[in-house]
């Protein structure tokens, strides 16, 4: 796709000018200049809410567009439950039904109606109704953006543009702010057929309109817009989130059971822009408190946090009919919450909440899924690129990568095979609990004192993975060094800008990482190990990881590559290690005996044609019986925090 961009920021414009949301400006003509009109003074704080509240719904609507409705509170308390219901007209899908916007496709012509139920932070409640009509039209846009969506104020946005013909995908894009709080070309980052920005700050809820105008190989054109409601919130800038972890959080988030056990406590505890202390274990204990070597299902989800009911939805669908399940239940006795959102990425494990925060994105399997997601990149993603080398890895099966989320084209709007989910699900799960279970191993989630906190504890406590750096170090003090510019983001030195893929080998191969990630920090390391012995026992899965140059290597040709090898003799041990913290008593060395050999790549071979044969699925591998016997390792120097340390990302 064609990566030449323009963007452009003009004045806001008043909210009363919008005459529809989405769905494609046709030929590509700018839209029609609207004289002003007075401003209306908002009403008065404390005036009903139904009063203070603006429902905006799009005019002139026709078949195929990508249109959304939009709920405003224009001064007073911010709104802190949505609730969207269809009433009348065709069906159509809409899955963010709890926030202040809601987008989706209409099919169908005929007159439409919805309701919107709102409360606020001071508990005033309205109820307001908004129709409107869609026309037959007679063909679908070339462009459309998506999604129309609710965002907190200084939290990351994108937005996507992409074209409705597969015939016609290449195309280059022009993005110009049509209304709203004014954001400065510095401000916007255009990247393929994205826009990324952080919200503005607002003093109350706010409506920005971005036009993507689209001009397509052949010279044709055509522009839709879409709309990012701006909510105003309330933001501790010392909490948890935008302090240690760097990010504001939506306030979209919720429990997925209302009724459940821990409802009122779980988003407080886990994941809003106030918290500024761990919630004691009396308060929101382990899920592994209760007692139960393998948790139920719906004790899983007692604890789940989401933005959009159908991340829940497909997280019990996987605990349902995952083969792993009974291996991802245990190890959740290890959390106090699963938060999964729309804004989550990367994935991490935080011990200052206990709780596992998930990327939506391995989620999805649904086109109208993936588009209620946040695109924004990893914030990871440009780390390193002066350095001279890169390490891919990967998952395959069968000659085949394992992980195929990327081949699903968002043109044709495909559906993810369950197959796919699961595989982009199940890595990350073992990783993230891996950390978990590092910080509260299974010997002591029924002994924790409820007036501690996950955070206190860890402070006062060493880890698992703590015993894994005394006994197993890692040796490579410059991949020590350059995992910090790769993963951290610190600035290469000219020593390390210098290193070619023949170095890296020389210090990767005779170590004993998994993969160059584990250099990154001991927990790491920890989670790595663990991650590839369960994928390869428990699936057969193999793990592939490589040194490859940057310079002169188009097609990726492979400087060395091994295949599994957490069976490496220099690894054994430290897998064993890992492996038996976590699942005491297991006999690691059988089953890595029964396990494939490390097999190394073919040097100067493209690292996508290094795909060798793999092994067979195992059968009736379970070693999760054993994990309640597991003691209470004590094997480290304490480590000692009066804040979080930011969380374990993956």
């Amino acid at each position: 796709m064609n990566t030449l961009f323009r963007l452009t920021a003009i004045g806001a414009l008043n909210l009363t000018l919008l005459a529809g949301c989405g769905g494609g400006g046709g030929s590509g003509s700018s839209p029609p200049s609207t004289p002003a009109p007075n401003p209306i003074p908002p009403p008065p704080s404390s005036a009903p809410l139904s009063e203070r509240l603006t429902l905006i719904t799009p005019q002139q609507v026709e078949t195929n567009q990508s249109i959304s409705l939009i709920a405003m509170v224009d001064s007073g308390a911010e709104i802190t439950q949505s609730t969207w219901t269809q009433n009348a007209g065709p069906s159509v899908t809409f899955l963010a039904e709890n926030s202040q916007v809601i987008g989706f496709d209409v099919a169908q012509a005929g007159d439409y109606s919805f309701t919107y139920q709102a409360t606020d932070s001071e508990g005033a409640t309205a109820e307001e109704q908004v129709s409107f009509t869609v026309q037959q039209g007679t063909s679908a846009p070339n462009a459309m953006v998506r999604l129309d969506h609710a965002v907190t104020e200084s939290g990351k946005v994108s937005l996507r543009v992409d074209s409705s013909d597969p015939n016609n995908a290449d195309f280059s894009v022009e993005w110009t702010q049509l209304s709203g709080p004014t954001l400065s070309a510095s401000q916007l980052t255009a990247q393929g057929n994205f826009l990324f920005f952080d919200a503005p700050s607002v003093s109350q809820d706010q409506l920005i309109e971005f036009q993507a105008r689209v001009t397509f190989s052949n010279g044709s054109q055509d522009s839709d817009s879409a709309f990012v409601l701006v909510k105003n919130t309330n933001i501790n800038n010392g909490g948890f989130f935008p302090d240690a972890a760097g990010r504001v959080v939506t306030e979209d988030v919720y429990a997925y059971q209302p009724q459940g056990q821990y409802a009122d406590t779980l988003v407080n505890c886990v994941y809003n822009n106030l918290i500024d202390s761990s919630c004691s274990f009396g308060t929101l204990p382990l899920i592994g408190a209760a007692g139960s070597a393998t948790p139920s299902v719906d004790d899983i989800m007692q604890r789940v946090v989401v933005s959009h009911d159908w991340m829940a939805e497909r997280f019990r669908e996987y605990l349902t009919s995952s083969p792993v399940s009974e291996d991802i239940r245990q190890l959740l006795n290890a959390v106090t919450a699963v938060v999964i959102s729309a804004d989550v990425r990367p994935s991490f494990y935080w011990a200052a909440t206990g709780a596992i925060y998930l990327d939506a994105d391995n989620f999805w399997v649904t086109p109208e899924e993936r588009d209620t997601l946040n695109d924004a990149p990893d914030f990871r993603s440009s780390f390193g690129n002066d350095l001279r080398f890169i390490m891919p890895w990967r998952y395959a099966q069968n000659g085949v990568n394992y992980l195929n989320r990327n081949s699903y084209s968002r043109v044709l709007r495909e559906t993810r095979t369950q197959e796919d989910v699961q595989a982009d699900i199940t890595w990350l799960l073992f990783h993230e609990l891996a950390h978990a279970n590092d910080f509260f191993n299974p010997a002591i989630h029924q002994s924790l004192p409820s007036n501690t906190s996950p955070l206190a504890y860890a402070n006062e406590n060493p880890t698992l993975s703590d015993g894994l750096v005394l006994r197993f170090p890692l040796a490579s003090n410059e991949l020590d060094s350059l995992a910090q510019v790769s993963f951290a983001g610190e600035t290469a030195n000219a020593t390390q800008r210098n290193y070619d893929a023949a170095d890296i080998e020389n210090f990767f191969r005779p170590d004993g990482a998994a993969i160059y990630y584990g250099f990154f920090t001991h927990r790491e390391d920890f989670a790595t190990i663990f991650e590839r012995f369960m994928m390869a026992y428990r699936l057969g899965v193999d793990a592939d990881v490589a040194v490859i140059s940057t310079e002169n290597n188009p097609t990726f040709q492979v400087q060395w590559g091994q295949r599994n090898r957490i069976n490496e003799e220099q690894l054994r041990p430290r897998t064993e290690y890992v492996v038996r913290s976590i699942y005491a008593g297991f006999d690691v060395a059988s089953a890595l005996d029964a396990m494939p050999a490390p097999q190394d790549m073919v040097r100067g071979v493209s690292w996508f044609d290094n795909l060798m044969s793999t092994s067979p699925i195992p059968q009736n591998n379970n070693i999760t019986e054993a994990i309640h016997s597991q003691r209470n390792l004590r094997l480290g120097p304490h480590d000692h925090r009066g804040r979080p340390s930011m969380p374990e990302v993956r």
